[in-house]
């Protein structure tokens, strides 16, 4: 219960429970005190203004709160005006919504990769629908068959093209029955995937179990690891180890130039003549559809580091 001005006058039991606060410590201090605003710019502004004259409708404000062991959650606070009450006041309900939120940032994101395949479509077939359709009229004209070859060889590229694509968008489903998985397991089997002369090197450590998809997972590492071979190397250096709330998976290759990090995610961006540039973008439509993030950055030895992070492991 708030008082007019939005100080806290009662503290119950299911208060304590979610902020872990003893009644001493928040009564008579303001609403706001609950709140941890730094943690983003996301929330919905409850000022000090706001309880400046009274209210005749109940309102929701979304905000980071926190907890008294400075632990985050994102929460939807409900006040509902009281009439009834000697001196007016506040109802206030909070509640954590953090995996609502989460949930909110993965459609999100699903969102983004859908713009960026419309984009593709637009760009990359466009271009070779105009190279089949002025190979056609140059056939018409000419009956040379070598225009019929370049029009075979543009849709066998084409094909290749919505085939990636397809894959991408696969991957890129929310996870929505993940399973308690070992990360070891997982990348045993990635690095199977390798071609069988392939004379890299794979210095694991172990990283804690998490909760995933275990087919995504691994074709997740599958693609980080042919992409330290394919720019490392045949006879490159990968380590997986763990971090904090994730794990890296690193090499001893050429690395990634800074003018490029921004970019490696991105669709279709390679900076090989034969690349399709979509194993990284594979594997970042992976990682968000976990509800997890991932930045390239450099390795201490100078190659490429990929870090996965804002995973809850299980152990």
């Amino acid at each position: 219960m708030l008082d007019p001005g939005g100080n806290i006058v009662t503290w119950p039991a299911p208060a304590k429970a979610l902020y872990g606060h003893e009644a001493e410590e928040v009564l008579d201090q303001h609403v706001g005190v609950l709140f941890a605003d730094e943690e983003g710019g996301e929330s919905d502004s409850l000022s000090e203004e706001f309880f400046e004259g009274p209210k005749a409708e109940t309102m929701e404000f979304e905000h980071w709160h926190r907890r008294a062991d400075e632990s985050v959650f994102w929460g939807t606070l409900t006040l509902s005006p009281l009439w009834n009450e000697p001196g007016h006041g506040y109802a206030a309900i909070s509640r954590d919504t953090t995996t609502t939120k989460e949930y909110e940032r993965m459609l999100e994101r699903q969102n983004d990769r859908l713009k960026e395949f419309t984009d593709i479509l637009a760009h990359d077939l466009r271009n070779p629908l105009n190279v089949i359709e002025g190979n056609l009229a140059l056939y018409q004209e000419t009956g040379d068959g070598e225009h019929l070859e370049t029009i075979s060889e543009t849709t066998d590229r084409m094909a290749r093209l919505v085939e990636d694509l397809l894959r991408v968008a696969r991957q890129g489903n929310v996870v929505s029955d993940p399973e308690p998985t070992d990360i070891g397991n997982v990348i045993e089997t990635a690095w199977q995937s390798l071609p069988t002369d392939s004379r890299a090197t794979l210095d694991y450590e172990t990283v804690g179990a998490v909760s995933s998809d275990p087919d995504r997972l691994r074709e997740l590492f599958e693609n980080l690891f042919r992409n330290a071979v394919e720019h490392g190397g045949d006879d490159v250096g990968v380590r997986v180890g763990p971090l904090e709330t994730g794990f890296y998976v690193e090499d001893d290759g050429p690395g990634i130039t800074s003018e490029h990090r921004g970019e490696v995610f991105d669709h279709g961006f390679t900076t090989r003549e034969d690349g399709h540039g979509y194993g990284l973008s594979v594997v970042r439509t992976i990682v968000n559809a976990h509800g997890w993030d991932i930045v390239a950055t450099d390795a201490q030895t100078g190659g490429a580091r990929f870090e996965i992070t804002g995973i809850d492991f299980l152990s």
